[in-house]
């Protein structure tokens, strides 16, 4: 009790800290106000996220640390970030930004970055500096100018011939980078990418079949370094040794090994046809042998022959995403001129149409048992109330949304805003769940397709409008209305009971300003490899696209503020006969918000912001029974902030964004609950979110997301539940949201985008899931796995 009370006192006095210090985040911030210009001077900040003008001491805070002039510690979760010169440390769990560093430290689990000089200690797993005066220890590092510091990583990338590096792969702008692929006796295909310098080079690559065509599956990672000799202008000659990691997937010890090593060593001979084309030819000698005691596989001679393929890396270009003003930008008399006037019981009439099309789809033409509905089943309905039913994962978390998406749009056609049409996905999910269908209302269903019903459905309805165009004619003015309609049925259904759909205009014909809401658009195709419980041979490959949209400006400064005036969207699909077609949905979108910082060339906002995320797949084909992930958050809503930092030397934009949430309803998988068709547990928590943003010039873009949500199933099964003697009655009847416990998930997802030309870029992508599973009633679940894609990007 005591503790009860204690914990009381802590959160009532934290809630009148926040109170009386609003503006400097959640969280109890000892410190004063500096008289002269009212900056606010912070000696020691605890709780959850704050922003100060002027750390003299230390930020402790759980989501993020701001400071303007940071002097001192940092030490946050998730975001630290210092406009200014840094002088102190940051620690931090994903990701540490400041304007430099003088004398400094930034420690990080995944990304440092000094957009500045940088006089310290980069520590992560990536960092990035303008320019190094200091040391860079991580996976991956990378500065602009590097005239007296050190790299010491995997992979190290400089713009200049300066500084020291210590890695496999050292990078500078006399470095030539080829793309190779080959075959040989070795691993029988192979891609792998060459760092040609002075005289020396490195290869990272990845060969299949190691074992053999014969065998199954094996593959192989590999890395080579050598030292070559120009003989002619086109023909060179070169020697390396190498060590490579075979995995053969066998899972018995009698069936053969399922990991070796081996050493290998070549002499190449490369002929260059072209500036960006040549072939090569190898011959070796390779000795593989297993890891216990290194005892002997086989050894023999080896051959291989291929081509390269030169990745300009160094040469100037423009970048493929540039703030678009858009030459098209329309006069206020090419405007349309709204919606007209506002017809709510038409709205609300074609809301139940829309339910009574699809009822008596499901009841006459498909002749569903649920559709079967009397008055007897509304009685029942009515009396019994609401249940959690055990639909599949896409129906509960992405049809039921999508389906709110149509009634809330029937309210937008017929004129009314935003916060008017919300009601109505509630209402029509009302009308469904009570009158639709004989099983008993779902209180999941009515959660989700009303949160979500309205997120899908204000972006749909902005994306149809930039389609419409009622100046043209024929084929492109059927193209443009067959675009409206795939994104907004309900609106489109308006447009033709108005004859708004074949009406060609000379004045006000254009429904979205692109001044006002710029968009940036990018379509990706390529390669997805998933992995099948972190195996790294052990997944499958399928073709994927993915859709990217960014609507509005994400920092305006207050100049437009009506709900989702900003908005994100990212569509992932999967073509693949095993996985779903549905991979993953993003959806971000801002309700309100305010300038959060004032400060010459830095702009940030505060706001409120509404998340519809969802990730599905299936097990691996031919692999285990482990599902790699599934996750969803399908109505949630809280706190933002996005900061945009000034242009310094090659950074032509840095932007931080971070979001705290709470989960209304969301989903994970379950690893014991299977009723019916679901077999994932749904819940209420919170998640974190953070996205750090990274335009660089004539190179490209990097992009890192953070997510981790907490999940927790609150009303569960009872322990001495008998599922074997249930029926289908009474599984519809269990009213019970999965196993009882509690789910932490992560999700780590790095991005680099290559420029290519103006428009396209080579995107290199990897999603890194860890799971956390509690259960009250069973053993608790570990999993990790991943996932990577690499393709071609057009930015439109």
């Amino acid at each position: 009790m005591k503790r009860f009370l204690l914990s009381g006192f802590i959160l009532v006095l934290s809630t009148l800290f926040c109170v009386a210090q609003h503006l400097h985040g959640i969280t109890i911030d000892v410190g004063k106000n500096h008289q002269a210009d009212s900056t606010r001077i912070t000696y020691f900040s605890i709780g959850l996220s704050n922003h100060t003008d002027s750390l003299k001491g230390v930020q402790l805070n759980a989501i993020s640390n701001y400071a303007y002039n940071a002097k001192g510690l940092q030490l946050t979760g998730f975001s630290n970030i210092s406009s200014s010169p840094l002088k102190g440390i940051q620690l931090s769990g994903v990701t540490n930004i400041a304007m430099g560093v003088d004398k400094g430290m930034q420690l990080s689990g995944i990304h440092n970055i000094s957009s500045g000089y940088m006089r310290g200690m980069q520590l992560g797993a990536s960092n990035y500096a303008e320019e190094l005066d200091g040391v860079q220890i991580g996976l991956l590092n990378t500065a602009q100018k590097h005239t007296k510091g050190w790299q010491v990583g995997l992979v190290n990338y400089t713009k200049d011939t300066g500084g020291h590096k210590i890695g496999l792969v050292n990078v500078n702008p006399q470095t030539t980078i080829d793309w190779m692929f080959f075959g040989g006796t070795s691993s029988k295909l192979n891609g792998a990418i060459r760092f040609r310098n002075k005289s020396t080079y490195s290869i990272l690559g990845v060969g299949t079949h190691y074992m053999g065509f014969d065998e199954k599956f094996s593959g192989a990672i590999f890395y080579r370094i050598g030292q070559f000799k120009q003989l002619s202008p086109k023909l060179s000659l070169s020697g390396d040794i190498g060590y490579y990691h075979i995995e053969t997937f066998k899972k018995h010890s009698n069936d053969g090994p399922s990991q070796l090593f081996s050493i290998q060593a070549r002499i190449n001979a490369d002929y260059q046809l072209s500036p960006r084309t040549a072939l090569f030819a190898s011959v070796g000698y390779g000795d593989t042998r297993y890891y216990y005691h290194e005892l002997k596989y086989r050894h023999r001679m080896l051959a291989e022959a291929g081509l390269t393929f030169r990745y300009p890396h160094n040469v100037h270009r423009e970048s493929a995403v540039n703030k678009r003003t858009e030459d098209r930008t329309p006069a206020d008399s090419v405007m349309a001129i709204g919606v007209g006037k506002k017809h709510p019981w038409w709205a609300l009439g074609q809301v139940t149409g829309v339910n009574a099309f699809v009822h008596l789809f499901d009841r006459v033409i498909t002749n569903q048992d649920f559709a079967q509905t009397t008055l007897h089943t509304w009685s029942q309905n009515f009396k019994n109330g609401f249940v959690w039913d055990n639909d599949v994962f896409s129906t509960n978390l992405f049809m039921h949304p999508y389906h709110g998406n149509l009634y809330f749009n029937s309210a937008r056609a017929q004129g009314l805003n935003f916060w008017e049409s919300a009601p109505y996905a509630m209402i029509g999910s009302l009308e469904w769940e009570f009158l639709g269908e004989i099983e008993p209302p779902a209180l999941n269903d009515l959660i989700a397709t009303t949160f979500g019903g309205i997120c899908i459905g204000e972006i749909t309805n902005r994306i149809s409008k930039i389609f419409l165009n009622d100046s043209k004619r024929g084929w492109p003015r059927f193209w443009r209305e067959l675009g409206a309609t795939i994104f907004n049925p309900m609106g489109e259904l308006k447009r033709f009971a108005t004859g708004d759909a074949w009406k060609v205009r000379s004045r006000n014909y254009r429904y979205h300003d692109y001044n006002r809401n710029p968009i940036d658009v990018s379509i990706s195709l390529g390669d997805r490899y998933l992995a099948d419980d972190g195996g790294l041979f052990k997944g499958e490959h399928n073709p994927y696209i993915n859709l990217y949209l960014q609507y509005g400006d994400p920092v305006n400064e207050g100049e437009h503020n009506a709900p989702y005036d900003f908005f994100e969207m990212e569509f992932t699909g999967g073509i693949s006969s095993n996985q779903p077609i549905l991979n993953q949905i993003h959806l971000l979108g801002r309700l309100w918000s305010t300038p959060m910082i004032e400060r010459r060339n830095i702009k940030a906002e505060f706001g409120l912001y509404q998340h519809f995320d969802y990730f599905d797949s299936k097990p691996v084909k031919n692999g285990s029974d482990l599902t790699p992930y599934r996750i969803s958050e399908a109505a949630a809503f809280g706190p933002g902030a996005i900061i945009q930092m000034p242009e310094v030397g090659a950074l032509s934009h840095l932007e931080q964004r971070i979001f705290a949430n709470v989960i209304l309803l969301g989903g994970t998988k379950s690893d014991y609950y299977n009723i019916i068709d679901r077999d994932y547990n749904m819940g209420s928590g919170f998640s974190v979110k953070t996205k750090t943003h990274m335009e660089m010039r004539n190179f490209g873009r990097f992009i890192l997301n953070a997510h981790y949500y907490r999940i927790f199933t609150w009303k569960g099964y009872d322990r001495d539940t008998d599922f074997a003697n249930m029926t289908h009655e009474d599984m519809l009847h269990l009213n019970s949201q999965g196993d009882k416990g509690n789910a932490a998930l992560l999700v780590i997802n790095p991005l680099t985008e290559f420029d290519i030309a103006r428009n396209w870029s080579i995107v290199l992508s990897s999603s890194y899931y860890v799971r956390r599973t509690h259960y009250k009633y069973a053993d608790d679940v570990k999993a990790n796995t991943f996932e990577i894609r690499l393709g071609a990007t057009v930015h439109l």
